[in-house]
Protein backbone atom coordinates (compact mmCIF):
# COMPACT_ATOMS: atom_id res chain seq x y z
CA UNK A 1 0.00 0.00 0.00
CA UNK A 2 1.51 3.33 -1.06
CA UNK A 3 1.49 6.40 1.23
CA UNK A 4 -1.52 8.01 -0.43
CA UNK A 5 -3.58 4.81 -0.24
CA UNK A 6 -2.58 4.33 3.41
CA UNK A 7 -3.65 7.90 4.29
CA UNK A 8 -7.02 7.35 2.61
CA UNK A 9 -7.39 4.04 4.43
CA UNK A 10 -6.80 5.76 7.81
CA UNK A 11 -9.31 8.52 7.01
CA UNK A 12 -11.90 5.91 6.07
CA UNK A 13 -11.25 4.00 9.32
CA UNK A 14 -11.70 7.19 11.32
CA UNK A 15 -14.95 8.06 9.55
CA UNK A 16 -16.23 4.51 9.96
CA UNK A 17 -15.58 4.59 13.72
CA UNK A 18 -16.89 8.11 14.34
CA UNK A 19 -19.58 8.22 11.66
CA UNK A 20 -19.72 10.91 9.01
CA UNK A 21 -21.66 13.25 11.33
CA UNK A 22 -19.34 12.64 14.26
CA UNK A 23 -16.32 13.31 12.09
CA UNK A 24 -17.85 16.53 10.78
CA UNK A 25 -18.68 17.72 14.32
CA UNK A 26 -14.98 17.85 15.17
CA UNK A 27 -14.47 20.49 12.47
CA UNK A 28 -17.70 22.47 12.96
CA UNK A 29 -17.67 25.96 14.55
CA UNK A 30 -17.93 25.81 18.34
CA UNK A 31 -21.45 27.31 18.25
CA UNK A 32 -22.64 24.31 16.24
CA UNK A 33 -20.30 21.59 17.46
CA UNK A 34 -20.57 18.77 19.93
CA UNK A 35 -17.89 16.62 21.52
CA UNK A 36 -16.30 13.53 20.03
CA UNK A 37 -18.67 10.58 19.46
CA UNK A 38 -18.94 7.85 22.08
CA UNK A 39 -16.81 5.44 20.03
CA UNK A 40 -13.79 7.66 20.64
CA UNK A 41 -14.09 6.80 24.35
CA UNK A 42 -15.11 3.13 24.21
CA UNK A 43 -13.73 1.60 21.02
CA UNK A 44 -10.58 -0.57 21.37
CA UNK A 45 -9.92 0.05 17.66
CA UNK A 46 -10.00 3.81 18.24
CA UNK A 47 -7.56 3.48 21.14
CA UNK A 48 -5.26 1.44 18.89
CA UNK A 49 -5.32 4.31 16.38
CA UNK A 50 -4.46 6.80 19.13
CA UNK A 51 -1.52 4.70 20.31
CA UNK A 52 -0.16 4.10 16.83
CA UNK A 53 -0.86 7.44 15.18
CA UNK A 54 -0.62 9.86 18.12
CA UNK A 55 1.39 8.59 21.09
CA UNK A 56 4.01 6.65 19.12
CA UNK A 57 4.65 9.62 16.81
CA UNK A 58 4.77 12.31 19.53
CA UNK A 59 6.97 13.25 22.44
CA UNK A 60 5.68 11.50 25.56
CA UNK A 61 6.71 12.23 29.15
CA UNK A 62 8.34 9.08 30.58
CA UNK A 63 9.30 10.21 34.07
CA UNK A 64 11.68 12.40 36.05
CA UNK A 65 15.46 12.14 35.93
CA UNK A 66 15.41 12.15 39.73
CA UNK A 67 13.70 8.74 39.62
CA UNK A 68 16.91 7.27 38.17
CA UNK A 69 19.62 9.42 39.80
CA UNK A 70 22.52 6.92 39.89
CA UNK A 71 24.33 4.92 37.18
CA UNK A 72 22.59 1.55 36.88
CA UNK A 73 19.20 2.90 37.98
CA UNK A 74 16.37 1.58 35.80
CA UNK A 75 12.64 2.19 35.64
CA UNK A 76 10.19 0.14 33.53
CA UNK A 77 7.48 2.22 31.87
CA UNK A 78 4.77 1.59 29.30
CA UNK A 79 4.07 4.08 26.52
CA UNK A 80 1.52 3.60 23.74
CA UNK A 81 1.23 -0.04 24.77
CA UNK A 82 4.99 -0.62 24.40
CA UNK A 83 6.99 -1.79 27.44
CA UNK A 84 10.18 0.27 27.83
CA UNK A 85 13.06 0.71 30.28
CA UNK A 86 14.46 4.12 31.20
CA UNK A 87 18.13 3.69 32.19
CA UNK A 88 20.87 5.82 33.69
CA UNK A 89 24.03 4.40 32.07
CA UNK A 90 27.54 4.26 33.52
CA UNK A 91 28.41 7.66 32.02
CA UNK A 92 25.32 9.25 33.61
CA UNK A 93 23.36 9.60 30.37
CA UNK A 94 19.66 8.72 30.17
CA UNK A 95 18.78 5.97 27.71
CA UNK A 96 15.60 4.19 26.72
CA UNK A 97 15.32 0.63 25.37
CA UNK A 98 12.37 -1.60 24.63
CA UNK A 99 11.71 -3.87 27.60
CA UNK A 100 11.76 -7.12 25.64
CA UNK A 101 14.48 -9.73 25.15
CA UNK A 102 15.65 -10.23 21.56
CA UNK A 103 15.63 -14.02 22.02
CA UNK A 104 12.07 -15.13 22.88
CA UNK A 105 10.45 -11.83 23.72
CA UNK A 106 10.26 -12.06 27.51
CA UNK A 107 9.76 -8.81 29.38
CA UNK A 108 13.09 -8.08 31.02
CA UNK A 109 12.22 -5.84 33.95
CA UNK A 110 9.14 -5.55 36.15
CA UNK A 111 10.21 -3.17 38.93
CA UNK A 112 12.61 -0.23 39.31
CA UNK A 113 16.08 -1.38 40.37
CA UNK A 114 19.80 -0.64 40.22
CA UNK A 115 21.95 -3.13 38.31
CA UNK A 116 25.19 -3.18 36.36
CA UNK A 117 23.52 -5.05 33.49
CA UNK A 118 20.17 -6.47 32.37
CA UNK A 119 19.60 -10.23 32.44
CA UNK A 120 16.61 -11.91 30.84
CA UNK A 121 14.71 -14.02 33.41
CA UNK A 122 14.01 -16.72 30.81
CA UNK A 123 17.35 -17.84 29.30
CA UNK A 124 19.71 -15.38 31.03
CA UNK A 125 20.76 -13.43 27.97
CA UNK A 126 22.73 -10.52 29.41
CA UNK A 127 22.77 -6.93 28.12
CA UNK A 128 24.82 -3.90 29.11
CA UNK A 129 23.32 -0.61 30.24
CA UNK A 130 23.81 0.56 26.64
CA UNK A 131 21.46 -2.20 25.47
CA UNK A 132 24.17 -4.22 23.75
CA UNK A 133 24.19 -7.99 24.10
CA UNK A 134 27.06 -9.19 26.32
CA UNK A 135 26.50 -12.92 26.73
CA UNK A 136 24.11 -15.80 25.99
CA UNK A 137 24.83 -18.95 28.00
CA UNK A 138 24.33 -22.42 26.47
CA UNK A 139 22.92 -20.99 23.23
CA UNK A 140 25.53 -22.81 21.14
CA UNK A 141 25.51 -25.94 23.29
CA UNK A 142 26.00 -27.15 26.90
CA UNK A 143 28.65 -25.35 28.92
CA UNK A 144 29.23 -22.76 26.21
CA UNK A 145 28.83 -19.04 26.73
CA UNK A 146 28.78 -16.80 23.67
CA UNK A 147 30.39 -13.49 24.62
CA UNK A 148 30.14 -10.24 22.69
CA UNK A 149 32.75 -7.52 23.09
CA UNK A 150 30.93 -4.96 20.96
CA UNK A 151 27.35 -6.18 21.13
CA UNK A 152 25.46 -8.53 18.88
CA UNK A 153 24.35 -6.09 16.21
CA UNK A 154 20.92 -4.82 15.24
CA UNK A 155 19.23 -8.23 15.43
CA UNK A 156 20.56 -9.13 18.89
CA UNK A 157 21.02 -5.89 20.84
CA UNK A 158 18.04 -4.37 22.66
CA UNK A 159 16.02 -2.02 20.48
CA UNK A 160 16.65 1.59 21.47
CA UNK A 161 14.00 4.30 21.61
CA UNK A 162 14.68 8.00 21.14
CA UNK A 163 14.95 9.71 24.52
CA UNK A 164 15.83 13.27 25.54
CA UNK A 165 15.77 15.26 28.75
CA UNK A 166 14.74 18.80 29.64
CA UNK A 167 15.11 20.34 33.11
CA UNK A 168 14.84 16.99 34.86
CA UNK A 169 12.02 15.64 32.67
CA UNK A 170 12.51 12.58 30.43
CA UNK A 171 10.73 12.39 27.08
CA UNK A 172 10.50 9.48 24.65
CA UNK A 173 9.52 9.41 20.97
CA UNK A 174 8.87 5.84 19.82
CA UNK A 175 8.71 6.54 16.09
CA UNK A 176 11.98 8.45 16.24
CA UNK A 177 10.81 11.13 13.81
CA UNK A 178 9.08 13.73 15.97
CA UNK A 179 10.30 17.32 15.72
CA UNK A 180 13.20 18.43 17.92
CA UNK A 181 12.16 18.45 21.56
CA UNK A 182 13.05 22.13 21.98
CA UNK A 183 10.80 23.00 19.03
CA UNK A 184 7.95 20.94 20.46
CA UNK A 185 8.28 22.74 23.81
CA UNK A 186 8.74 26.18 22.25
CA UNK A 187 5.11 27.42 22.55
CA UNK A 188 5.12 26.48 26.25
CA UNK A 189 8.46 28.19 26.84
CA UNK A 190 7.28 31.39 25.15
CA UNK A 191 4.41 31.60 27.64
CA UNK A 192 6.63 30.91 30.65
CA UNK A 193 9.63 33.11 29.77
CA UNK A 194 9.29 34.99 33.08
CA UNK A 195 10.04 31.77 35.00
CA UNK A 196 13.52 30.31 35.42
CA UNK A 197 12.55 26.71 34.72
CA UNK A 198 16.15 25.56 35.13
CA UNK A 199 15.58 26.01 38.88
CA UNK A 200 12.91 23.29 39.21
CA UNK A 201 13.70 20.23 41.34
CA UNK A 202 11.66 17.02 41.50
CA UNK A 203 10.00 16.53 44.91
CA UNK A 204 8.01 13.36 44.20
CA UNK A 205 4.86 12.14 42.49
CA UNK A 206 1.28 11.02 43.06
CA UNK A 207 -0.28 8.05 41.23
CA UNK A 208 -3.94 7.59 40.37
CA UNK A 209 -6.07 5.01 38.60
CA UNK A 210 -8.81 6.73 36.62
CA UNK A 211 -11.73 4.61 35.47
CA UNK A 212 -12.30 6.76 32.44
CA UNK A 213 -10.83 7.45 29.02
CA UNK A 214 -7.58 9.40 28.96
CA UNK A 215 -9.12 12.19 26.85
CA UNK A 216 -11.69 12.97 29.52
CA UNK A 217 -8.84 13.74 31.92
CA UNK A 218 -7.55 16.47 29.60
CA UNK A 219 -10.94 17.76 28.50
CA UNK A 220 -11.69 18.31 32.18
CA UNK A 221 -8.20 19.73 32.81
CA UNK A 222 -8.53 22.39 30.11
CA UNK A 223 -11.88 23.92 31.01
CA UNK A 224 -12.51 26.05 34.08
CA UNK A 225 -16.28 25.84 33.73
CA UNK A 226 -16.62 23.02 36.29
CA UNK A 227 -14.57 24.70 39.04
CA UNK A 228 -17.56 26.33 40.75
CA UNK A 229 -19.32 22.95 41.01
CA UNK A 230 -16.47 20.61 42.03
CA UNK A 231 -13.58 22.52 43.60
CA UNK A 232 -14.59 24.75 46.56
CA UNK A 233 -11.02 25.50 47.71
CA UNK A 234 -9.82 26.21 44.19
CA UNK A 235 -12.85 28.46 43.59
CA UNK A 236 -11.97 30.48 46.70
CA UNK A 237 -8.35 30.72 45.50
CA UNK A 238 -9.28 31.79 41.95
CA UNK A 239 -12.98 32.75 41.53
CA UNK A 240 -14.85 32.34 38.26
CA UNK A 241 -14.54 36.05 37.47
CA UNK A 242 -10.73 35.80 37.10
CA UNK A 243 -10.98 32.86 34.70
CA UNK A 244 -11.18 32.67 30.92
CA UNK A 245 -11.37 29.87 28.38
CA UNK A 246 -7.71 29.68 27.39
CA UNK A 247 -6.39 29.25 23.86
CA UNK A 248 -4.22 27.05 21.65
CA UNK A 249 -0.83 28.20 20.38
CA UNK A 250 0.00 25.63 17.68
CA UNK A 251 -0.12 22.26 19.51
CA UNK A 252 0.03 23.81 23.02
CA UNK A 253 -3.02 24.86 25.06
CA UNK A 254 -2.51 27.78 27.45
CA UNK A 255 -4.59 29.28 30.24
CA UNK A 256 -3.87 31.41 33.28
CA UNK A 257 -5.30 33.65 35.98
CA UNK A 258 -3.96 36.17 38.49
CA UNK A 259 -5.23 35.12 41.91
CA UNK A 260 -6.08 37.49 44.77
CA UNK A 261 -3.65 36.06 47.35
CA UNK A 262 -1.35 33.13 48.07
CA UNK A 263 -2.83 29.97 49.56
CA UNK A 264 -1.51 26.91 51.37
CA UNK A 265 -0.08 24.57 48.76
CA UNK A 266 -0.05 27.37 46.17
CA UNK A 267 2.78 29.77 46.85
CA UNK A 268 2.37 30.59 50.52
CA UNK A 269 5.57 29.23 52.11
CA UNK A 270 7.94 27.55 49.64
CA UNK A 271 10.70 29.35 47.69
CA UNK A 272 9.53 31.13 44.53
CA UNK A 273 11.11 31.36 41.10
CA UNK A 274 13.79 34.08 41.21
CA UNK A 275 12.98 37.47 39.73
CA UNK A 276 9.23 37.05 39.16
CA UNK A 277 7.22 40.07 38.10
CA UNK A 278 4.47 41.29 40.42
CA UNK A 279 1.77 39.59 38.34
CA UNK A 280 3.71 36.33 37.88
CA UNK A 281 4.18 36.19 41.66
CA UNK A 282 0.37 35.83 41.86
CA UNK A 283 -0.25 33.89 38.65
CA UNK A 284 -1.40 30.34 38.11
CA UNK A 285 -0.97 29.05 34.58
CA UNK A 286 -1.57 25.70 32.99
CA UNK A 287 -0.72 24.26 29.62
CA UNK A 288 -1.05 21.06 27.64
CA UNK A 289 1.59 20.12 25.09
CA UNK A 290 -0.43 17.79 22.88
CA UNK A 291 -1.01 14.95 23.36
CA UNK A 292 -0.40 14.52 27.10
CA UNK A 293 2.29 16.70 28.72
CA UNK A 294 0.24 18.97 30.98
CA UNK A 295 1.90 21.41 33.38
CA UNK A 296 0.66 23.76 36.09
CA UNK A 297 2.92 26.61 37.13
CA UNK A 298 2.54 28.56 40.35
CA UNK A 299 5.13 30.92 41.88
CA UNK A 300 6.54 28.03 43.90
CA UNK A 301 6.14 24.98 41.66
CA UNK A 302 6.05 23.26 38.29
CA UNK A 303 3.63 20.33 38.42
CA UNK A 304 3.35 17.83 35.57
CA UNK A 305 0.11 15.90 34.99
CA UNK A 306 0.35 13.01 32.55
CA UNK A 307 -2.21 10.36 31.65
CA UNK A 308 -1.37 7.06 30.00
CA UNK A 309 -4.23 5.13 28.35
CA UNK A 310 -4.40 1.54 29.60
CA UNK A 311 -7.78 0.62 28.10
CA UNK A 312 -10.64 2.65 26.60
CA UNK A 313 -12.12 3.04 30.08
CA UNK A 314 -8.94 2.94 32.19
CA UNK A 315 -6.17 5.51 32.56
CA UNK A 316 -3.00 5.60 34.63
CA UNK A 317 -2.34 9.12 35.83
CA UNK A 318 0.80 10.58 37.39
CA UNK A 319 1.37 13.97 39.00
CA UNK A 320 5.06 14.88 39.20
CA UNK A 321 5.70 17.82 41.51
CA UNK A 322 8.76 19.99 40.93
CA UNK A 323 9.63 22.76 43.38
CA UNK A 324 12.00 25.71 43.10
CA UNK A 325 15.66 25.29 44.07
CA UNK A 326 17.48 22.77 46.24
CA UNK A 327 16.22 24.37 49.46
CA UNK A 328 12.62 23.52 48.61
CA UNK A 329 13.33 19.78 48.75
CA UNK A 330 15.27 19.91 52.03
CA UNK A 331 13.95 18.94 55.49
CA UNK A 332 13.24 22.52 56.56
CA UNK A 333 10.40 22.73 54.03
CA UNK A 334 8.92 19.28 54.67
CA UNK A 335 5.60 20.57 56.03
CA UNK A 336 5.19 23.03 53.17
CA UNK A 337 5.93 20.25 50.66
CA UNK A 338 3.36 18.02 52.30
CA UNK A 339 0.82 20.81 51.93
CA UNK A 340 1.51 20.96 48.18
CA UNK A 341 1.09 17.19 47.80
CA UNK A 342 -2.08 17.25 49.90
CA UNK A 343 -3.52 20.08 47.82
CA UNK A 344 -2.94 18.20 44.55
CA UNK A 345 -4.22 14.92 45.95
CA UNK A 346 -7.43 16.51 47.22
CA UNK A 347 -7.98 18.49 44.01
CA UNK A 348 -7.44 15.50 41.75
CA UNK A 349 -9.70 13.23 43.77
CA UNK A 350 -12.51 15.78 43.48
CA UNK A 351 -12.46 15.07 39.73
CA UNK A 352 -12.16 11.26 39.73
CA UNK A 353 -15.79 10.42 40.46
CA UNK A 354 -17.10 12.80 37.81
CA UNK A 355 -14.66 11.46 35.22
CA UNK A 356 -16.05 7.99 35.86
CA UNK A 357 -19.60 9.30 35.42
CA UNK A 358 -18.61 10.94 32.13
CA UNK A 359 -17.20 7.63 30.92
CA UNK A 360 -20.34 5.74 31.89
CA UNK A 361 -22.53 8.34 30.18
CA UNK A 362 -20.80 7.62 26.89
CA UNK A 363 -22.33 4.15 26.87
CA UNK A 364 -25.76 5.71 26.38
CA UNK A 365 -27.23 5.92 22.85
CA UNK A 366 -28.99 9.08 24.07
CA UNK A 367 -25.68 10.92 24.35
CA UNK A 368 -24.66 12.50 21.04
CA UNK A 369 -21.58 14.47 22.06
CA UNK A 370 -23.44 17.12 24.04
CA UNK A 371 -23.56 20.88 23.59
CA UNK A 372 -20.38 22.82 24.18
CA UNK A 373 -20.19 26.24 25.81
CA UNK A 374 -18.76 28.75 23.30
CA UNK A 375 -17.52 30.79 26.26
CA UNK A 376 -15.64 28.01 28.06
CA UNK A 377 -15.15 24.95 25.87
CA UNK A 378 -13.66 26.14 22.59
CA UNK A 379 -10.19 24.77 23.53
CA UNK A 380 -11.74 21.45 24.54
CA UNK A 381 -13.38 21.25 21.12
CA UNK A 382 -10.04 22.06 19.49
CA UNK A 383 -8.41 19.19 21.41
CA UNK A 384 -10.70 16.70 19.63
CA UNK A 385 -9.91 18.31 16.30
CA UNK A 386 -6.15 18.10 16.92
CA UNK A 387 -6.51 14.44 17.85
CA UNK A 388 -8.23 13.58 14.58
CA UNK A 389 -5.80 15.68 12.55
CA UNK A 390 -2.85 13.85 14.13
CA UNK A 391 -4.40 10.45 13.45
CA UNK A 392 -5.05 11.17 9.76
CA UNK A 393 -1.82 13.10 9.11
CA UNK A 394 1.03 11.54 7.16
Amino acid sequence: MDARSEDLHVVNRVKALLGEEGYAQAFAPIEEASGLPNAAYWSPEWLALERERVFQRSWVFAGAEAEIPEPGDMKPVEIAGAPLIIIRDQEGAVRCVHNVCRHRGARLLREPCNRSSITCPYHAWNYGLDGRLRARPHFSGPDKIDRFENGGGEKLDLVAARAETWNGCIFVNLSGDAEALEDWLAPLLRRTKGYDLSSIRWAGKLDFEVRANWKLVYENYMEGYHVFALHPKLLKFAPMNVRWSGEWDAHVFYNDYVFPELQEGRGDSLPHYPGLSEDDARRGLWSLCFPHFAVEVFPDQFTVLVSYPVAPDLTREELHIFLIGEAAICDEHRNAREAVFSMWDDLNREDLGVLELLQQGRLSPAYDGGRLSPHWEGPTHQFGRLLIEKIIST
